[in-house]
């Protein structure tokens, strides 16, 4: 249910966004949201296809870019995506989350 604040504030930013640069129509919005942000892209989406409705983003396609977090190993130093494990894909060892990685909700772009 949090993500119906979300997404109403995403279609007043690309009203916004409209407005002050005459645009006629968005085509995409492009989203990227990370897999600890809290936020479930099929929500996002639902609310979006409803609340868009009379907005400059009314027959825009939405596309979401799943990010996941990133863990870092404390034996080797490698950096990787989380999947299903904690392991290191190198060296086996536990990873750690690194700090705010996953957790973005972000505008990364739109087309017009």
């Amino acid at each position: 249910m949090h993500e119906l604040p979300v997404v109403e504030d995403l279609i007043k930013t690309l009203d916004r966004e409209s407005e002050e640069k005459n645009i006629t129509g968005i085509k995409a919005v492009n989203l990227r949201i990370g897999e600890l942000s809290g936020i479930m892209g099929e929500c996002v989406q639902m609310y979006f296809d409803v609340l868009s409705r009379g907005h400059s983003c009314e027959r825009a396609v939405l596309n979401i870019t799943h990010v996941p977090a990133m863990l870092k190993c404390d034996k080797c130093g490698r950096e990787f995506p989380h999947e299903k494990s904690f392991d290191c894909p190198d060296c086996g060892s536990m990873g750690k989350l690194v700090k705010g990685s996953g957790r973005e909700f972000m505008l990364e772009s739109i087309d017009v």
